[in-house]
């Protein structure tokens, strides 16, 4: 079974991240994924000595989010917009590695004010500098979607949205990979 994983990239106290990525999850079709949240809450400021780049992982924290991200076959990533843009624990994560994230599917899940609008197209840029595979993001509206405190009332339209985002995902994982020459 496709291995889906889903990144709560807030880490302050009295966040709702957790509750955005369980109705994601819930979104899931279970006969397509196996679906599991990874928490930043855990991931301590970046810490390695040699480049990312390099692969050479000493820390047992970095080698087990360097697993978690390659062995999942897609990836999405809740992330709040904080000051128009997306918060420091996503950057940090992203920052730990690099061949991981290579090709890697990834769709984006905001929530704030605006959708996260400016924070899910920030996250994008980034994610493509490292290869990543951005297949697209949606964005849930305070007060339309969920609520400040994080009650969801989720709209039609956003439930469309991350649905397309999840085929988009699932056609990815399933594309065969060609090799250029």
């Amino acid at each position: 079974m496709k291995q889906l994983r889903i990144v709560v990239s807030s880490t302050r106290p009295g966040r709702i991240g957790p509750k955005i990525a369980e109705w994601v999850a819930a979104q899931v079709p279970a006969s397509e994924w196996e679906v599991g949240l990874l928490d930043l809450s855990s991931l301590p400021f970046f810490d390695e000595e040699d480049m990312p780049r390099n692969g050479n992982y000493a820390k047992p924290h970095t080698k087990e989010w360097a697993s978690k991200v390659f062995e999942s076959d897609a990836i999405v990533i809740v992330t709040p917009q904080y000051n128009r843009s997306f918060p420091a624990p996503i950057k940090n994560a992203i920052d730990y590695l690099f061949a991981e994230w290579d090709a890697k599917p990834i769709a984006l899940v905001g929530y704030g004010w605006n959708g996260a609008t400016d924070a899910t197209a920030d996250l994008a840029k980034v994610l493509g500098h490292v290869k990543a595979d951005v297949v697209g993001s949606t964005g849930l509206v305070f007060t339309q979607d969920v609520s400040p405190e994080g009650a969801l009332d989720v709209t039609p339209e956003r439930q469309a949205e991350l649905a397309r985002l999840l085929e988009s995902l699932a056609t990815k994982v399933e594309e065969p990979v060609t090799a250029t020459v």
